[in-house]
C-alpha cells in the first residue's frame, strides 16, 4: 500500500514520468514475457484443436481445354483420353475453410499449347478461398492425349418418319431446309459416319407437318455416334413431312418368249395380288393397278419353271409411292411338259360348210367316231369333254385337193377342223369320208355366155349344138367313168379290210 501511495504521489505530481522505472509493471520484465508467450502457445494450441489444418480429397475435376485451335490450325484433331478427362485433388486447409469447398471451387485445365508428346501437364486453381488454401495437389500431374489428324466430311441428312400415320394415310414427300451437314473431326470418328438423320414423329398425323429436328449421326450398323469432339456446321434444320391418302391396287404381271420344243407355260402367279399405295387425291384417281411389263420376265427357250423378283416401284406413274415396307413382288411362272392323247369325237358333231347350191353333203359312217389326237398340259386334256367337240369340213376345199373343176354327186375324203379349247392343238389330221349328192347348180351367167353367137351360117350354128351334145356326152361318159372307178377303190378297200380281218 506504501509502494501505491507513493505512486499516487509521484504520479499526482508532473514528474510521473521521469519515474518510469519505479513503475512495477516492468519488474522482472523476463518472466512477464515468457509468460505472454505461453499464453500465446497455449491459445495456438486451443485454435488448432477447434480449427486444424486438413487435407481432404475432392473429386471428379473435369478437365477443360485451353488453346485447342492451335491443334485445328495444324490439321490436328485430339482426344482427351478416358482415364484424363477427371481427376482427382489433395487440398490442405483449415478445417473451416474445407468445410466451405466444394468440387465446383476447383477447375482443372490442360493448354494444348504445352502438349509433349501426348501429355499436357494439368493445372488446377480454385475459384473461392483461394488466398486461405495452403495447397492443391492433383492425383495426376499430367493428362494423356490422343492426337490424329484431323477430317472434314459432308453427309446428306436424310428425313426418318418415326410412328405410324393415322389409319388410310401414309408418309409422302419429306425435305429439310438444309440437306447437307459437315462434320469436322478426329479422323478415326469421323470415317466411321455412314449417314445423317433427323427423325420426325408422324403418330396419328392426317395433315402436313413442319418441325425443327436435330441431327443425329450413324454408323454403318445404325448405331448413333458421339458428337461430343465433332464440329458440325449445323446441328438441327426445319423439316416438312407430307402425309398422303393411301389406296390398294392390284397387281398384274405377264411374259414373253416362247419355252422350249416339248413344253408350254401352264400358269403365272404372284407372290402377292395387290399393294398398298399412297398419293395425292388426283394422283390416287388415276391409277387402278400396277402392270409389270411383259419384257421383265423373259422365258425364251426355258424347261423348266421360272421366279423373278420385280421392283414395283419402278413401273408406278409419278406422284405415287409404295406404303409397304416390301416393295418388290415375285413372280413365278410353271413350266410343264407337253401331253398327248387321242380323243373319240362323234361323228354327228361334224358339220359341214361350203356345200355347193343344190347339193347335200352327209357323212357316210354318221354312227362311228374319229379319232382326234390332241397336244397339250395335261390339265388342259383332262378338262376336254370330248362328246362337246365341233369339227367342220369345207367342201370348198375339196375341189383344190383334188385337182377338180367341178364337184359332182360322189364319195370324197374330206379334211376336218376342230374347235379347240385354248393351249390345246390337234396332233394329226382327221380325215372322214363324205357323199355329195345332187347336182350343183348351173351358173346363168355362165349359160347366157355360151348361148351367145353372132351372125353365122345356118350349118355353124348346128355344128355348134352338136358339139354341145357330144361334150354332154362325153361328161356323162366321164360321170360313169368316175362312178366305176370309185365302185373299184370301195370293193378293193373293202377286200383289203377283210384279208387284214
Amino acid at each position: 500500500m506504501k509502494d501505491f501511495r507513493k505512486m499516487d504521489e509521484k504520479l499526482s505530481g508532473k514528474k510521473w514520468y521521469s519515474n518510469l522505472k519505479e513503475f512495477r509493471l516492468f519488474h522482472n520484465i523476463k518472466l512477464k514475457l515468457i509468460s505472454l508467450g505461453l499464453a500465446l502457445l497455449l491459445w495456438l494450441v486451443v485454435v488448432s484443436i477447434d480449427n486444424p489444418v486438413m487435407t481432404l480429397p475432392f473429386a471428379p475435376i473435369n478437365i477443360n481445354v485451353v488453346n485447342a485451335d492451335i491443334m485445328e490450325e495444324e490439321g490436328k484433331a485430339f482426344e482427351i483420353a478416358e482415364s484424363s478427362k477427371s481427376i482427382g485433388i489433395s487440398v490442405k486447409a483449415e478445417r473451416s475453410i474445407l468445410s466451405l469447398l466444394s468440387k465446383d471451387n476447383f477447375v482443372a485445365t490442360i493448354d494444348m499449347a504445352n502438349l509433349d508428346g501426348n501429355r499436357v501437364p494439368i493445372e488446377v486453381k480454385a475459384n473461392k478461398y483461394s488466398d486461405k488454401i495452403e495447397s492443391i495437389t492433383p492425383r495426376q500431374r499430367f493428362a494423356t492425349v490422343i492426337v490424329e489428324n484431323l477430317k472434314s466430311q459432308q453427309f446428306r441428312i436424310h428425313v426418318v418418319p418415326t410412328g405410324e400415320a393415322a389409319e388410310g394415310y401414309a408418309v409422302g414427300n419429306t425435305s429439310v431446309a438444309t440437306n447437307v451437314v459437315r462434320v469436322s473431326g478426329p479422323e478415326s470418328i469421323v470415317s466411321t459416319i455412314d449417314r445423317a438423320e433427323v427423325h420426325v414423329n408422324v403418330s396419328n398425323m392426317t395433315s402436313e407437318i413442319h418441325s425443327n429436328e436435330r441431327l443425329i449421326l450413324y454408323d454403318k450398323n445404325g448405331s448413333t455416334i458421339d458428337a461430343s469432339t465433332l464440329s458440325l456446321s449445323i446441328d438441327s434444320t426445319n423439316v416438312k413431312v407430307e402425309i398422303w391418302k393411301t389406296k390398294e391396287v392390284s397387281i398384274t404381271a405377264g411374259y414373253e418368249g416362247t419355252v422350249a420344243g416339248g413344253y408350254a407355260v401352264s400358269g403365272v402367279s404372284l407372290s402377292k395380288a395387290s399393294v398398298m399405295v399412297a398419293g395425292d387425291d388426283s394422283d390416287l384417281d388415276e391409277i387402278s393397278s400396277i402392270s409389270i411389263p411383259s419384257s421383265v420376265v423373259n422365258v425364251e427357250g426355258i424347261n423348266k419353271n421360272l421366279s423373278a423378283e420385280v421392283d414395283l416401284s419402278r413401273y408406278l406413274p409419278s406422284g405415287i409411292i409404295i406404303v409397304d415396307e416390301d416393295r418388290t413382288v415375285t413372280v413365278k411362272v410353271k413350266v410343264e411338259q407337253l401331253q398327248s392323247a387321242v380323243l373319240e369325237v362323234p361323228a354327228s358333231n361334224i358339220a359341214f360348210v361350203n356345200v355347193p347350191e343344190g347339193m347335200t353333203a352327209s357323212m357316210t359312217n354318221p354312227d362311228e367316231n374319229v379319232h382326234l389326237g390332241v397336244i397339250g398340259l395335261s390339265a388342259h386334256i383332262s378338262a376336254i369333254d370330248a362328246g362337246a367337240l365341233q369339227g367342220v369340213v369345207d367342201i370348198g376345199t375339196i375341189k383344190a385337193a383334188d385337182g377338180l373343176d367341178v364337184l359332182t354327186a360322189n364319195m370324197y375324203d374330206a379334211s376336218v377342223a376342230f374347235a379347240l379349247p385354248s393351249g390345246i392343238t390337234q396332233a394329226n389330221e382327221v380325215k372322214v369320208s363324205i357323199m355329195l349328192q345332187g347336182h350343183a347348180a348351173v351358173d346363168d351367167s355362165t349359160v347366157s355366155e355360151g348361148s351367145v353367137s353372132e351372125n353365122v351360117p345356118d350349118g355353124e350354128v348346128s355344128d355348134n349344138s352338136e358339139q354341145e351334145e357330144n361334150a354332154d356326152q362325153e361328161a356323162e361318159s366321164h360321170d360313169s367313168e368316175e362312178d366305176g372307178a370309185a365302185d373299184s377303190e370301195k370293193n378293193t378297200e373293202d377286200s383289203e379290210n377283210s384279208e387284214s380281218n
